[in-house]
């Protein structure tokens, strides 16, 4: 596995970042979540053709790609309430094979969190401070109801605190959460994609949607 400098911060360049103006989050794909270990589910397979669609689109409209991922260490307190997984440095903490490729171009970020939620690393606040031409953000990735919401919600008050208006899209069709005894995947899928509504985040059902609603935003007339 390649060495970062620094969990919890971005390990990537950035072209031009003053002038980018879309931004692509993409959370937890990791192979601890989707391939193997204790927490993975490999129905989120499923969802990597939509990722990968969205990861297009947006390097084609020279946009900024973010990978947030786990990258924990040995001992973390979330171990208390979930089982040992994505401990930075193993197998379990890369990126998932279909993605990997995708992390050493330019205009990528990967961030490691230790925590549920990637914004208190640090470095992607620090980051998007530096995203001055910043209109439009897309968030995917799983799990919906946990990692995502707590990111997603997190990145929408953090613009308020620095009085900063931006565009923000969940796609529903590239997030997901799991099905347990207690907790039932539609259920808690639903909660937050209202979660995100309320929080000033527009769901959007699939990438087609999301063109549709780009049509109307000032910037892209």
């Amino acid at each position: 596995m390649k060495k970062f400098k620094s969990k919890g911060e971005n390990t990537m360049g950035m072209l031009q970042p003053s002038k980018i103006q879309k931004a692509l989050y993409i959370i937890d794909m990791n192979n601890g979540f989707v391939n193997f270990g204790a927490m993975a589910n490999k129905k989120y397979n499923a969802l990597v053709p939509e990722q990968q669609r969205m990861i297009e689109k947006i390097r084609r409209e020279n946009g900024l790609i973010n990978f947030i991922l786990e990258g924990h260490d040995e001992d973390a307190l979330e171990f208390k309430n979930y089982p040992k997984h994505c401990i930075i440095g193993t197998k379990e903490a890369e990126l998932i094979p279909e993605l990997l490729t995708e992390q050493a171009k330019t205009n990528t970020n990967t961030y490691y969190k230790n925590c549920i939620n990637g914004m208190l690393t640090g470095g992607v606040s620090k980051d998007i401070k530096k995203l001055k031409a910043l209109k439009e953000v897309i968030f995917e990735g799983v799990c919906a109801d946990l990692c995502v919401m707590d990111f997603a919600r997190t990145y929408a008050r953090f613009l308020d605190q620095i009085n900063k208006e931006v565009s923000l899209f969940v796609v529903k069709n590239a997030i997901d959460t799991f099905d347990s005894p207690t907790h039932n995947r539609e259920e808690w899928l639903d909660i937050a994609c209202k979660v995100m509504e309320q929080a000033g985040i527009t769901v959007v059902e699939n990438y087609e949607e999301l063109e549709e609603k780009e049509k109307n935003l000032i910037f892209q007339r």
